[in-house]
């Protein structure tokens, strides 16, 4: 009691302030922090959480090795599932991290492979919304498996047809876990309540079997790998991980690297790797067709830079300024995963002038962050040219701005990230005008899963050739 704690508001006896918590927490905790600041506490259940809601603090916090630990519970949690990114102690993460940031430099992340992966795939995309005609359709539907076709290459080495059974079982899989994971309720906070019959419910039975169906599927391909391995021809991230597998087994029994790890890896690229674009996709295709001044801004440096026929590299990103900024503004915005992951402390450490004791769980609110007027001029209109130089030629970066978190905690697929972000935005508006249905009006209601998506809408390409 003599420790100087963050301050925050009282709850009910056993379970806090859980009774209290709103469906948008993010919002709820802007409010929270005009009356206790920027650094507070709030206990859900027993369990004592701080919340940081501006810029400073998550950048200090986040920089801070005692804050770089995941809790041993929350969503993932409920299925028992050693996640070497989510979950798993901070050595395991601190060695399978470094792994898989050389894997994919190896295996072409910022050369040409990946994106050749990736425009191939972007091609047989936009073959799908060509056969629709111009008519009302849903984005996910041809969305989903093509996001998730780039994380295969990478992964597997292969893309697969959008009919394939594989392929669709994956992407359901996706779904059924992305619903549940993104709840906020009893089995985040109390895990052990899986094993009460009436608490599971259907959404957590359904999730469960997808992420065993999942694991069971990684593991037949990975199998399939093993039989026609060649360290002389590397083909994709499994080959790499069961090459240096082997390596390091013959020099330390007691490795992270093992095929469950493998297999838990590959889980956590997929999940992270295909859903953050997706929404983010889902969220640039919705406001383009809102605000068709700026949709039309930068069809025009589109066809400045590369014309209508000519397919957009990366290395264009430094040409079309706009294009780029425009995509930043719909990260900022939307904020894609507003609280982002769950960090945790493993010692008694100290932020800005409050003691926070070991097992306390941080949750960094970057949806504050990007919408805190402090930084940000007219934090909730949306302004790509907030990104711009003066002279509108090239793309300035604030410090405060955190799409993918900050820290040693970023995400490793960044760079692959705003590739695809780019190569999918600038072929959609080079080949359709975006238009939603007539009579529809654009309303940005969302639903939180793993990322904040769009509800679901009807959309309309019109072929610009």
């Amino acid at each position: 009691q003599s420790k100087n704690l963050p301050p925050g508001p009282y709850g009910l006896p056993i379970v806090g302030y859980l009774p209290f918590m709103a469906e948008r927490p993010y919002l709820q905790f802007i409010e929270l922090s005009k009356k206790y600041g920027n650094i507070f506490s709030i206990n859900l259940g027993y369990r004592r959480f701080v919340i940081l809601n501006s810029a400073d603090v998550v950048r200090q916090a986040l920089l801070k090795s005692e804050f770089l630990s995941r809790p041993p519970y929350g969503a993932f949690a409920t299925f028992k599932k050693e996640s070497p990114f989510f979950t798993s102690p901070i050595h395991v993460w601190q060695e399978q991290r470094k792994f898989v940031v050389q894997s994919m430099k190896d295996l072409g992340l910022g050369k040409s492979k990946i994106e050749e992966h990736v425009k191939d795939e972007i091609c047989a995309f936009v073959e799908v919304l060509k056969s629709h005609k111009g008519k009302t359709m849903n984005l996910k539907v041809p969305l989903a498996p093509s996001m998730s076709n780039n994380i295969s290459a990478l992964v597997f080495g292969q893309r697969y047809q959008y009919d394939h059974p594989d392929r669709i079982r994956l992407d359901q899989n996706a779904e059924d876990i992305n619903s549940h994971l993104g709840q906020t309720g009893l089995l985040q906070l109390f895990p052990w309540m899986r094993h009460i019959p009436f608490v599971k419910g259907q959404q957590y039975k359904n999730a469960y079997a997808a992420f065993e169906s999942t694991q069971n599927l990684f593991s037949k391909y990975i199998e399939e790998h093993k039989k026609t391995l060649d360290s002389q021809n590397i083909r994709d991230y499994v080959d790499r991980y069961l090459l240096e597998m082997d390596s390091r087994k013959r020099n330390d029994p007691k490795t992270t690297f093992n095929e469950t790890t493998l297999v838990d890896s590959s889980m956590d690229l997929f999940g992270a790797g295909s859903e953050t674009v997706f929404t983010s996709i889902l969220w640039c295709v919705y406001i383009m067709a809102t605000y068709q001044d700026i949709q039309k801004r930068v069809q025009k440096e589109i066809m400045d830079v590369i014309g209508p026929d000519r397919m957009a590299e990366l290395l264009d990103q430094k040409s079309m300024p706009f294009a780029h900024a425009t995509i930043m503004e719909v990260l900022r915005w939307i904020t894609i995963v507003p609280l982002n992951l769950l960090h945790y402390t493993t010692v008694d450490t100290t932020l800005g002038d409050y003691f926070i004791p070991r097992d306390t769980a941080v949750i960094a609110n970057f949806w504050a962050v990007h919408h805190d007027p402090k930084y940000w001029n007219d934090p909730d209109v949306f302004k790509p040219e907030r990104f711009l130089s003066e002279d509108g030629k090239s793309v300035v970066k604030s410090p405060n701005y955190m799409p993918f978190s900050m820290g040693k905690r970023v995400c490793p697929g960044e760079t692959m990230a705003y590739m695809e972000l780019f190569l999918y935005f600038v072929t959609i508006l080079q080949k359709f005008d975006i238009v939603f249905p007539d009579g529809f009006k654009p309303t940005f209601d969302s639903h939180p899963g793993l990322t904040l998506r769009p509800d679901d809408y009807e959309i309309r390409f019109l072929s610009r050739n």
